[in-house]
């Protein structure tokens, strides 16, 4: 099919300015092959399956109306942009955040600059601090006792999820603590839950290779579902746990991932854990 009639065909079934999808491919009828992307200058798709030429780009020059609409949209979003509030103090400033990381393997990648991390002094919870390209966008906190509620609360972006580690095999997990736990042999993800929030699958797609789902065992068939989401689009396995990887001790998870650890060895890049 020619590509006038590719486009024609995109056109019909999309709507927005902004899209990026994965869908059943309408030349070929295979499964969740085509993907679209549209913004507003651009519209580009490509059909994954070997046999399918279906696939083709347009750029378009933009109009008054387009630069700003984008103008007026980055606007809101620098009005959006989240601050750290005055309220928000070293964690290394009260006894209860230090025995939090000990307690929770949290230290080692605070030690190694993984992660930051500040005690919020009017709610009384340690604060893991969201970052996008070294920019702060947000934080999640954690009551330090079980008088405050919710026990976890996220300030500021909502959309984007709190990551810790700078590997490119990504490691799902239910909070920010196991996050850090994972952080010196992946890059951990948390989830604040077990459910995979939509908007977190573009962030994942782009910055790993690899995703592996780690929950609790009780959570073993949402586990399974995240796995079976993620694999139209990464390589994904599941781990079982028997509990949240913050309570796994160093000597614990070494060996959970000792092949991680072989391969570093191999690499002759494994360091001081």
């Amino acid at each position: 099919m020619n590509f006038k009639k590719q486009l024609s065909i995109i056109e019909s079934i999309i709507s927005g300015d902004e899209i990026d999808i994965r869908m059943d491919c309408p030349f070929c009828n295979n499964q969740n092959t085509l993907t679209i992307k549209k913004s507003q200058s651009k519209l580009m798709w490509y059909c994954f399956h070997a046999s399918c030429n279906a696939r083709g780009t347009t750029q378009k020059e933009m109009t008054i109306k387009d630069v700003e609409s984008q103008l007026l949209s980055e606007n809101t979003e620098n009005k959006k942009r989240f601050k750290v509030p005055e309220h928000f103090v070293t964690v290394l400033s009260t006894e209860k955040c230090l025995e939090y990381m000990k307690k929770n393997n949290c230290m080692r990648a605070y030690n190694r600059g993984f992660v930051d991390m500040k005690y919020d002094v009017k709610q009384h919870r340690i604060v893991f601090l969201i970052k996008k390209r070294k920019e702060i966008i947000g934080a999640v906190g954690r009551g330090l006792n079980s008088e405050v509620y919710p026990k976890w609360f996220m300030y500021g972006e909502k959309s984007y999820p709190f990551m810790c580690g700078n590997d490119d095999t990504g490691v799902l997990v239910e909070d920010c603590a196991s996050a850090c736990a994972v952080s010196h042999l992946y890059c951990g993800i948390a989830l604040m839950g077990t459910s995979l929030p939509e908007s977190y699958i573009p962030i994942i797609k782009e910055r790993f290779k690899k995703i592996i789902v780690a929950l609790d065992r009780d959570a073993t068939v949402k586990a399974f579902d995240i796995a079976n989401k993620l694999r139209y689009y990464i390589n994904t396995e599941v781990k079982m746990l028997d509990e949240d990887l913050k309570y796994y001790n160093e000597k614990q998870l070494d060996v959970m991932f000792k092949k991680k650890i072989m391969e570093l060895l191999e690499k002759n890049t494994l360091t001081n854990f």
